[in-house]
């Protein structure tokens, strides 16, 4: 039986599409904020570029990520 934090071969399948998603859509951002002088897409790119890592991350490892909070 798997923990609560393991995922499914689906769900890992599901993470890394939406990682390669939210990578592709952050290097738009940023080409499209270059050619068009768009600062807020240049700006924000470097976000959706990295929350597309921590997507890959989660597909690669096949956990959920815990923040770091002490649980009382």
């Amino acid at each position: 039986m798997m923990s609560r934090d393991e995922l499914s071969p689906t769900n890992r399948t599901v993470a890394a599409v939406l990682g390669f998603i939210w990578i592709v859509a952050g290097v738009s951002a940023a080409i499209g904020g270059m050619m068009k002088h768009r600062w807020p897409a240049l700006l924000l790119s470097p976000l959706a570029i990295a929350y597309g890592i921590v997507w890959l991350r989660v597909a690669r490892t096949g956990r959920r990520l815990q923040w770091p909070v002490r649980r009382r």
